[in-house]
């Protein structure tokens, strides 16, 4: 499946999203922008790219889990990421009836990069 991973800085410009100024880290705090486009701006996203719920949901959950690594590896582990994750699966599940478990497998090994 594709993920939207590329240009997303474009994507970001191209909503509206203002990146915010969370982290001095600068890779960290552009994963963080990443995840928060895609909690805050989904109807747009799916509007400019035409891309299928499907992909914008799971786009989602590697942005997450991006941010999740990146902040346990320089602020150390925070709970309530990992339980973000656990209620964005639930949201999948929900949305759209079916979770493909080995997407997010690879999602978690850094496969899908």
């Amino acid at each position: 499946m594709k993920l939207l991973l590329n240009n997303m800085d474009v994507l970001s410009a191209r909503t509206g999203y203002s990146p915010k100024r969370e982290y001095e880290n600068t890779f960290l705090n552009s994963i963080y922008n990443y995840c928060l486009l895609f909690f805050c701006k989904e109807a747009e996203i799916i509007a400019l790219t035409g891309e299928s719920l499907e992909v914008v949901l799971y786009s989602k959950y590697f942005w997450l889990t991006q941010y999740m690594k990146k902040y346990n590896e320089i602020k150390g582990y925070d709970a309530g990421i990992e339980q973000q994750r656990f209620e964005l699966i639930e949201e999948i599940d929900q949305r759209l009836e079916n979770v493909d478990w080995d997407l997010l497998q690879k999602i978690e090994n850094g496969i899908e990069k």
